[in-house]
């Protein structure tokens, strides 16, 4: 289940049990032949993704081949590097530019929440067994990278690529057919569904990717989502992980970036309800938070509602980055709002709690980059029953969510996955299963949006 526990200052999640609860029933499916129900195997995202031991300063002096235990000598050196470094970034507060300066008053704002909220949710998580009170002697400092993965996401080429393409004229929607008596499928000019309650194994680009059940996903270029539009459906609930310009992206040159003016040119206001919620992830850049809060929101007629923050911590309960550092912060902001609703919609927006503000969310991050928490179970009081739900600029999949992006299928990519063959299960079995999973909490019923 995604979260572990809940308090009045917000929650403590547990992303890659999330994952895994889509993926406890798999089958492959061939276009030819449809759904190979006689073959039934589990998958669990790989737990080395989830396995940040240390806080990063720490990780990265340790494998800079300074060990936190060292000697005398090495110790002496460390503490002369550490302080250069300070002295480095220790400016005078005239010399900070605007943004830095905005930041600082927004870290201010919110530090007493970061650091006693996460020390309630910490404590509480602590208590019923979810956090490691020490390292053992078996487990290393060094973490996975996104590099390490056998696999190398080529999809953005592919949609730059599947750009020059007519779209077509067909249904907005391919979906999966138990038989398979349908054409190839075609992921880049299409929204494709998966409708069955199990995940499905799918071959594209001769590469093999999992769908999570019962989802919907659109892969395709900003100028090309079309099919979106075109499929008629309104979303109680939208989220973006915007791809935010900033100097480390251009540095690393892991994706393209998105000017700002041109976010405002997403068809987020011919996609939502009436009265539906709009949420936003933002970089720590005050000017990001800015411009979604002061023209991207109002641009969209959605009025802001609050500010969370995804509070980041080890294993162990420490935060990744320390709280005051000033090159990187342990948190990201979550802003949200609802679309104005029409008099039509009173009713429907009504039944729904307050949002509040200011509330945290507290996990471990996955070491892949730009890899979000999902949001599906701490949004659930806050949009009507049976909602629709979709991610913007995704890049992963969940089951009864919509999902677009030119890498949406990135992280379904079967090498992040560890996969476990099963015996063919009896119906009384699957039955069982089926129930406690229910019970448990880890298996949401059909009747949920998607």
């Amino acid at each position: 289940m995604s979260v572990v526990c809940c308090n009045s200052w917000g929650w403590l999640l547990d992303s890659s049990s999330h994952i895994d609860k889509d993926f406890q029933r798999c089958v492959c499916y061939n276009e030819a032949n449809g759904l190979e129900e006689n073959t039934h195997f589990t998958c669990c995202f790989k737990r080395q993704y989830f396995n940040i031991l240390m806080p990063h300063m720490q990780q990265s002096t340790a494998m800079s081949g300074f060990p936190l235990d060292s000697g005398k000598h090495d110790s002496a050196e460390h503490e002369k590097i550490e302080l250069q470094t300070r002295k480095k970034r220790k400016r005078k507060h005239h010399d900070l530019n605007t943004g830095e300066i905005e930041a600082n008053i927004y870290h201010d704002k919110v530090r007493s929440v970061v650091l006693e909220g996460s020390r309630a949710l910490l404590e509480a998580g602590r208590q019923c067994g979810y956090f490691t009170e020490a390292l053992t002697e078996s487990q290393t400092i060094s973490t996975p990278s996104e590099s390490t993965s056998a696999h190398e996401c080529q999809l953005a080429a592919f949609c730059d690529l599947a750009k020059q393409l007519p779209l077509s004229e067909e249904s907005p929607v391919h979906t999966l057919s138990r038989d398979g008596q349908n054409p190839a499928l075609d992921l880049f000019s299409s929204i494709t569904e998966n409708p069955f309650d199990c995940a499905c194994e799918i071959t594209f680009m001769r590469e093999r990717y999992l769908l999570p059940p019962r989802c919907r996903f659109l892969l395709s270029d900003v100028t090309r989502m079309d099919p979106l539009v075109n499929s008629g459906d309104k979303f109680d609930l939208i989220v973006l992980d915007p791809p935010w310009e900033n100097k480390s992206v251009k540095r690393s040159n892991r994706y393209s970036s998105l000017p700002s003016s041109q976010l405002k040119k997403l068809p987020v206001p011919a996609l939502a309800a009436p009265g539906g919620l709009v949420v936003t992830w933002v970089t720590n850049r005050a000017k990001h938070r800015r411009f979604v809060r002061e023209e991207l929101y109002p641009h969209w007629a959605v009025e802001v509602l609050a500010e969370w923050l995804w509070v980041k911590v080890t294993r162990s309960g420490e935060f990744v980055f320390p709280l005051d550092s000033q090159h990187k912060k342990p948190y990201e902001v979550l802003v949200l709002g609802r679309c104005r609703s029409t008099s039509d919609h009173t009713d429907r927006c009504s039944a729904v709690n307050e949002l509040p503000d200011q509330r945290l969310l507290v996990s471990v991050p996955s070491t892949l980059h730009s890899h979000k928490p999902s949001l599906a179970a701490v949004l659930k009081p806050y949009i009507r029953r049976e909602p629709r739900c979709l991610e913007l600029f995704a890049r992963s999949l969940q089951s009864d969510w919509s999902c677009w992006g030119n890498e949406v299928l990135k992280f379904q990519h079967c090498s992040y996955f560890s996969r476990h063959t099963d015996q063919e299960p009896t119906s009384d079995t699957l039955q069982r299963t089926h129930s406690h999973l229910q019970s448990t909490g880890l298996l949401e019923t059909p009747e949920t949006a998607r």
